[in-house]
């Protein structure tokens, strides 16, 4: 079913308003190559078919529900699909990288908690004003209409260091019939992640 929008924000972990974020000096997510490589207390590699773009790592500062981050953002990406990488630090140590409350997921690695599966009906005004779908939309991948994610979060450090991989494909609608099983499969079968020695 159709989520509220502002689902989708708290979703992506945008912030309320773009002009919040800044260009922070900092990187916690780069890349190596062909792969993204995570460099807080949560060592990861992410690598993608040879079919998928890879994006350039940002790293900007933000506030969410008054909690000030450090975010690194990159991921691979194609015209119908984007499968998106967030690495984040909780910048003044509260521990506001808590998922708990969200089940164990078998995919893509142990220790990953999975949410569940959402849809929202995305328009481009909503794009023009929320930096991270902007960013799917400059990189290739438009997200208006009916945008399916499954999210799956890794936290560590006392909760301050987290990492957040956004599978998102676009459907005919977004009732549970809608739901695109085949393209979400896929993207869970191009993204391969290998944990790294620290």
């Amino acid at each position: 079913m159709q989520q509220p929008i502002a689902a989708l924000l708290l979703c992506l972990a945008l912030p309320i308003s773009a002009a919040q974020a800044v260009e922070g000096d900092f990187a916690h997510l780069t890349r190596e190559g062909e792969r993204l490589v995570t460099r807080h207390s949560l060592r990861y590699a992410f690598r993608a078919n040879a079919e998928w773009t890879i994006a350039e790592p940002l790293h900007r500062t933000a506030r969410f529900n008054d909690v000030p981050f450090e975010v690194s953002l990159s991921g691979f990406l194609q015209t119908d699909a984007a499968i998106m990488i967030h690495a984040e630090h909780v910048s003044d140590g509260s521990g506001a990288s808590n998922y708990d409350h969200f089940p164990l997921s078998e995919w893509p690695a142990t220790g990953f908690r999975a949410k569940p599966r959402a849809c929202f009906e995305v328009s481009a005004e909503i794009v023009e004003e929320e930096h991270d779908l902007a960013w799917l939309r400059d990189h290739g991948f438009d997200p208006v209409g009916a945008a399916w994610i499954e999210q799956y979060f890794l936290s560590g450090n006392g909760y301050n260091d987290e990492i957040v991989i956004s599978l998102i494909v676009r459907g005919s609608g977004c009732e549970p019939a809608d739901a695109p099983e085949a393209a979400l499969a896929r993207l869970r079968a191009a993204l391969h992640v290998s944990p790294l020695t620290p």
